[in-house]
C-alpha cells in the first residue's frame, strides 16, 4: 500500500481553512470604505431618524390590531390605508436616503447637491411606494371575485360580532377577554381573509339569518337604553325648535291680525299723505293732477306698497288692500325664516303634538336618530313603549336591509351587479388591515436590524457583505422562531381548520396566508404591548386616523 506523504494528508484541511479564509475574505471586502469619522457621523445621524421612524411604525402597528372588530367606517378605513402608504413609503425612503448621504460623503458633494438630491430620493421613494401599495390594494379589490366579496359582506359583521358580543363558532373557543389579547386581535384581523376559503359560509348562515343580522344591528346600534338616551336628547332639541316655533308662531299671528293690519294701514296713508304735502303744501289726494298719478304710484311701489296700475291717488281701500299685503307678506317672511332649520313651512299656531306630527320634523327627528323612515315618533314616549314601537321595528328594518344587501347571490356583487359597491368596500376594508399589517410588521423588523447596525457600526467597522449575511441570519431568525412556538389562538380547531383549507383551497398564496396569519398571532403577543406603550406614551395617543366606536 503506498503511503500518503505529510502533504498530502493536511491537504484537505489546507482546503477548508482556504475556504473559509476566503469566505472570510469576501465577507470583509469594501472598495472604498468611507473614513471612520464620516462613517460614524453618518450612522449616527441614520439612526436617530430610523428611531423616530421606528416610534411611529410601532404605534401604527398597534394601532391596526385594534382596527379590528371596531367596525371601522369607510373614512377610516381609508385614512388608515393613507396613513399605512406613507409610513412604508417613508420606510423605503430611509433606506434610500442612506444611500445617497453615503455617496456624498464618499464623493465629496456640496451641500446643495447633497439636499437636493436627498429631497429627491425621499419625495421618489414615498411616492413610488405610496401609489405602488395604493395600486396593490386596488388590483387586489378589482381581481376579488363575487364569491370573495359576498365572504367579505359576511366576516366583517362575524368578526365585529366576535368582539363585541357572545357571538361564538364552532371550534373557537375563546372569550372576549381572549380576544382583546394582542393573538386575539391578530385573529380578528385575519380570520375574514381566511373565511374566503371556509366552505357553505353563506349556506350555514342562511337559516339563522334574521337574528344573526339583528343581534349586528343591535351591536351597531347599541342596546335599547343607549338608543332611549339619545331619543330623549333629541326631543329636548326638539322642544327648543318649538318654543322658537312658539315664539315666530305668535309673532307672525300678531303681525297679521286686524289691528296691526289696521294701524299699518294708518301709518302708511299719513305718510303718504304727508309726503304729497312735501312736494306741494297744497297737494292733497284728492286734488292729484292725472298727469302726476304716474309718479304717485311708482313713488308708493318703491315703498313696498304694490298699489294696482288704475289705482287712482285717492281710493284709500285700494291703498290699504296694498298695504294689508305688504304686511302680511313681510310677516311670512320672517315667519319662514325661522323655519330654515325644518326647511319646509309648518302652519303657525300647532299645540305641541300636531307640531311634532309634521313631516319635516319627523324628518329631521328620524335623521338625528338615523332611523328608517317608516318608523313615527311620538313625545314623551315610556322606556318600554320606545323599545316596542321605535326600537324593535328599527332593528328587524336593519336586519331586513343587512339580509337584502349582503345575503343575496353572489353574483349581485360582481362589477356593476347590484351590490357591487357593498361588495368592493367589504372587501377592501377586509384586507386593507391586514395588507398594512403585513408591511408594518416588515418595515418594523428591517428597521429593528438597521438601527442595530447603525449602533455597531458607530462602535467599530462593519464590512458591507458581513451586514448583508447577519441580515440574512437575522431574517431566518425572525421568520422561523415565532413559528416554533403556539398560543391559545393558533391551537384552536377552526384556527387549525382554517389554515388548512386555505393552504389547499387557495394554493400557494393560501398557503402563505394561512404561515403568515399563524406567524403574526404568534409575534404579537410580544410586539403588540411594546407598540401600545410607544404610541400612548411617547406618541402622545396618536389615532392614525381611527377612533373605536
Amino acid at each position: 500500500m503506498t503511503s500518503l506523504t505529510p502533504l498530502q494528508q493536511f491537504a484537505p484541511r489546507a482546503r477548508r481553512r482556504s475556504l473559509a479564509s476566503a469566505l472570510l475574505h469576501w465577507l470583509r471586502e469594501d472598495k472604498n470604505p468611507l473614513p471612520r469619522r464620516q462613517e460614524r457621523v453618518l450612522v449616527l445621524v441614520m439612526l436617530t431618524l430610523t428611531l423616530l421612524y421606528l416610534m411611529v411604525e410601532m404605534g401604527f402597528n398597534a394601532r391596526l390590531l385594534d382596527v379590528v372588530g371596531g367596525l371601522a367606517s369607510q373614512h377610516q378605513v381609508e385614512s388608515i390605508e393613507v396613513y399605512g402608504r406613507l409610513i412604508a413609503g417613508t420606510a423605503v425612503a430611509l433606506l434610500g436616503l442612506g444611500s445617497v448621504l453615503k455617496k456624498s460623503l464618499r464623493l465629496g458633494w456640496s451641500r446643495l447637491r447633497t439636499t437636493i438630491w436627498a429631497a429627491l430620493v425621499i419625495v421618489g421613494c414615498v411616492a413610488t411606494t405610496y401609489f405602488a401599495q395604493l395600486a396593490l390594494v386596488n388590483h387586489l379589490v378589482d381581481r376579488s371575485t363575487p364569491d370573495e366579496r359576498a365572504r367579505a359582506a359576511l366576516g366583517v359583521p362575524m368578526t365585529y360580532l366576535m368582539v363585541h358580543r357572545d357571538f361564538g363558532l364552532t371550534g373557537l373557543d375563546l372569550t372576549t377577554e381572549d380576544l382583546q389579547r394582542p393573538e386575539g386581535k391578530t385573529l380578528l384581523a385575519t380570520l375574514p381573509i381566511m373565511l374566503l376559503s371556509k366552505d357553505h359560509l353563506t349556506e350555514s348562515i342562511k337559516p339563522q339569518a334574521q337574528p344573526f343580522f339583528e343581534l349586528f344591528a343591535e351591536t351597531v346600534r347599541g342596546d335599547a337604553e343607549v338608543n332611549y338616551r339619545h331619543y330623549q336628547d333629541s326631543l329636548a332639541e326638539l322642544d327648543d325648535s318649538y318654543r322658537q316655533y312658539q315664539q315666530g308662531s305668535k309673532r307672525y299671528l300678531e303681525a297679521i291680525s286686524a289691528a296691526s293690519i289696521a294701524r299699518h294701514q294708518q301709518q302708511a296713508w299719513n305718510d303718504y299723505v304727508q309726503s304729497l304735502k312735501q312736494r306741494n303744501r297744497r297737494l292733497t289726494p284728492n286734488n292729484v293732477p292725472n298727469r302726476h298719478a304716474n309718479t304717485v304710484r311708482q313713488s308708493l311701489r318703491e315703498k313696498g306698497i304694490a298699489v294696482a296700475d288704475d289705482w287712482r291717488p285717492n281710493d284709500r281701500a285700494g291703498f290699504n288692500r296694498a298695504v294689508a299685503r305688504r304686511v302680511q307678506m313681510d310677516a311670512r317672511s320672517a315667519y319662514a325664516s325661522g323655519l330654515e332649520s325644518v326647511g319646509r313651512w309648518i302652519d303657525p299656531g300647532l299645540p305641541r303634538g300636531q307640531f311634532f306630527a309634521q313631516l319635516p320634523i319627523q324628518n329631521k327627528w328620524r335623521d338625528a336618530l338615523h332611523l328608517p323612515y317608516l318608523i313615527t315618533l311620538q313625545p314623551d314616549l315610556s322606556p318600554s313603549a320606545f323599545e316596542q314601537t321605535v326600537y324593535r321595528p328599527t332593528i328587524s328594518f336593519d336586519a331586513k336591509q343587512l339580509i337584502e344587501d349582503r345575503l343575496v347571490d353572489p353574483q349581485n356583487y360582481r362589477d356593476r351587479g347590484e351590490k357591487a359597491q357593498i361588495g368592493r368596500d367589504s372587501y377592501r376594508a377586509l384586507i386593507v388591515p391586514m395588507i398594512a399589517l403585513l408591511f408594518s410588521l416588515l418595515g418594523a423588523f428591517t428597521h429593528i436590524f438597521k438601527c442595530l447596525g447603525f449602533f455597531t457600526r458607530a462602535l467599530c467597522y462593519v464590512p458591507p457583505r458581513l451586514y448583508v449575511a447577519a441580515f440574512v441570519g437575522y431574517a431566518l431568525v425572525v421568520l422561523t422562531v415565532p413559528m416554533l412556538w403556539t398560543n391559545k389562538v393558533t391551537e384552536q380547531p377552526l384556527f387549525l381548520d382554517l389554515k388548512q383549507q386555505s393552504g389547499s383551497t387557495l394554493g400557494l398564496m393560501g398557503w402563505i396566508i394561512a404561515h403568515s396569519v399563524q406567524w403574526t398571532a404568534q409575534v404579537q403577543p410580544v410586539f403588540y404591548p411594546l407598540n401600545e406603550r410607544v404610541r400612548l406614551h411617547l406618541l402622545g395617543g396618536l389615532t392614525y386616523g381611527y377612533q373605536p366606536q
